[in-house]
């Protein structure tokens, strides 16, 4: 089966926003996806500047201004310049784009709002939106001729996307806590944490600020780093990222991540071998890399 034309051309495009909202006028996107076409008009709670397709439409755009080449893409891309960040958009799945997947995610993160609203306690909530908007796409996805494992990358971003948040709320984060999620994502860390940002940003509308950015990325780098350093393979590493904060006072932004990989590096290579040579080695990192900002 032939994925959809329109759709695929605005998943496609240099910018989605304005090829998707066409579609939205022309009465396609309701059409193809009838589950998102639900959250027309859909008033969310207060926190919410819009209504919830117009949150979903939003989202594409705040996704597009972090992962492309615009100036909020180059502050997150600096962030976490320890890592290649447009080498997990690269490749595809079962022919189509995971860039364009991953704004598929984006639009669709939403989608089952409508269908778990209930009123608990006098407030407007959607429990488990992730895990049943993800039970949805799986059953819509195929009909639009998607394969199964680009069915599966969208759903898992789905279904997890608010998890970044509800990791660190049970803090300290456990390095085995962060290895079942980099697992529930099958190892999309920046997909997810980019759609993660996109929805906080589009939660808040015109009042979302250089600040808010500014510390989402500095939270997209946090969570990366710990997923690096807990999903790496090989001996366990000498220190965490939660080591480094304590020990170093060091806050979890871009430099938490650069350091965090010169020491694994080091442990890797062998050049550290202990707890201590490794922290005095992030110690002397850290000063470098302070000393030439």
């Amino acid at each position: 089966m032939a994925l959809p034309a329109g759709l695929m051309a605005a998943l496609t495009a240099p910018v989605a926003l304005p090829e998707l909202r066409d579609l939205d006028r022309r009465g396609e996107l309701g059409r193809l996806i009838p589950e998102l076409d639900a959250g027309r008009a859909f008033k969310q709670p207060e926190l919410h500047y819009y209504d919830v397709l117009e949150h979903n439409l939003s989202a594409i755009g705040a996704f597009d201004a972090a992962a492309g080449q615009t100036p909020e893409g180059a502050e997150l891309r600096a962030e976490v310049s320890w890592l290649d960040f447009d080498a997990s958009f690269a490749g595809e799945l079962d022919g189509v784009p995971v860039l364009a997947l991953s704004r598929l995610a984006t639009l669709l993160h939403d989608v089952a709002k409508p269908a778990t609203a209930i009123f608990d306690d006098g407030r407007l909530r959607f429990p488990r939106h992730g895990p049943r908007g993800a039970e949805l796409m799986r059953e819509r996805l195929p009909e639009l001729g998607f394969g199964p494992a680009a069915t599966d990358f969208v759903a898992r971003l789905i279904r997890n996307h608010l998890r970044p948040g509800e990791l660190v709320k049970n803090w300290p984060v456990s390095d085995r806590a962060v290895r079942k999620f980099v697992s529930d994502i099958d190892g999309h860390v920046i997909p997810l944490m980019v759609l993660n940002l996109a929805d906080g940003w589009a939660t808040r509308g015109p009042g979302y600020t250089r600040e808010n950015f500014r510390r989402h990325c500095a939270f997209v780098n946090y969570v990366a780093a710990r997923a690096y350093a807990a999903s790496d393979e090989g001996e366990p590493p000498l220190v965490t990222g939660d080591d480094l904060i304590a020990e170093l006072d060091l806050p979890g932004g871009r430099l938490l991540g650069a350091v965090l990989t010169s020491v694994r590096r080091a442990q890797l290579e062998g050049a550290v071998s202990t707890k201590p040579e490794a922290l005095a080695l992030a110690r002397s990192v850290l000063e470098t890399l302070i000393a030439a900002e």
